[in-house]
């Protein structure tokens, strides 16, 4: 198929190109850059040094990609963001490298959507399969797992975690880590109000395994037991269910703390 450059795009010669990328007007990709097979950019974008993209990656207009982090400790040393495959980035989205002190990499996975102005910062790791609603954010340093949808007007802090299949509704502030499978909202605190059980229907799961994630958040969520109790309480009960399973796993590794109810 050949490449297909829009005459008013700047396309550095030590840029790499994979067939059948096609580059819209106005578009600049620097030096260093590498897109894979069948990407289609639109107008206006940027794709800074540094910047490596899959195959079948879909961008809208004005979006920067890999421009160097926001972070006053950064010293313009060569970092890199890495893009997996069909992906879909909308309008004015900003996808930042990584730093040094966050191993150098920020690294996002396959078939993501992220609207409008969505934003993910230095040193962030994104799964595949999520969703950013218009103007979700990421500060730096944080971890978003497979499946998860970030709302819009939504702020993650930086080293915060979010769990696979976590909802976090429209204008929520998450200081802590968000619960896998769990509907997060709220700002100034941010609560946690149990499965998402409408979403994990729409993505298959079972009457069995929502039913042990709704008892895992029973049990949670007792005013009866203090945390630890409640804990015990799920291995005992649910301990060999999977999805429990990672729960309890995001849980226990965590380093800020979750956000519960």
């Amino acid at each position: 198929m050949g490449v297909r450059i829009h005459p008013t795009a700047v396309v550095d010669p030590a840029a790499r190109l994979g067939d059948g990328v096609t580059v819209g007007a106005y578009t600049v990709i620097e030096a260093g850059v590498a897109i894979g097979a069948d990407c289609e950019i639109g107008p206006f974008c940027r794709f800074a040094s540094g910047a490596s993209v899959g195959d079948r990656n879909r961008f809208e207009s004005h979006c920067s990609i890999g421009a160097p982090p926001q972070d006053l400790k950064f010293a313009g040393e060569a970092t890199r963001l890495e893009i997996g495959n069909d992906n879909w980035v909308r309008e004015f989205v900003t996808l930042h490298r990584g730093t040094p002190g966050g191993g150098g990499l920020t690294r996002i996975g396959d078939k993501n959507l992220f609207m409008a102005y969505a934003h993910v910062a230095h040193d962030c790791r994104v799964g595949s399969h999520t969703i950013f609603a218009n103007s979700g954010t990421l500060a730096g340093h944080v971890e978003v797992g497979d499946f998860a949808t970030i709302g819009a007007l939504s702020a993650v802090h930086q080293f915060t975690r979010v769990g696979q299949h976590a909802f976090l509704g429209g204008f929520t502030g998450a200081n802590k880590d968000c619960l896998p499978f769990m509907s997060t909202v709220g700002n100034r605190p941010a609560k946690c109000y149990g499965p998402n059980v409408i979403g994990l229907e729409r993505k298959g799961f079972s009457e069995d395994r929502r039913a042990a994630l709704k008892q895992a958040w029973r049990l949670l969520h007792n005013p009866r037991l203090n945390t630890t109790q409640a804990l015990a309480a799920i291995r005992e009960e649910l301990g060999g269910q999977p999805d429990v399973a990672s729960l309890l796993d995001f849980i226990a590794g965590s380093k800020r703390g979750v956000i519960l109810g």
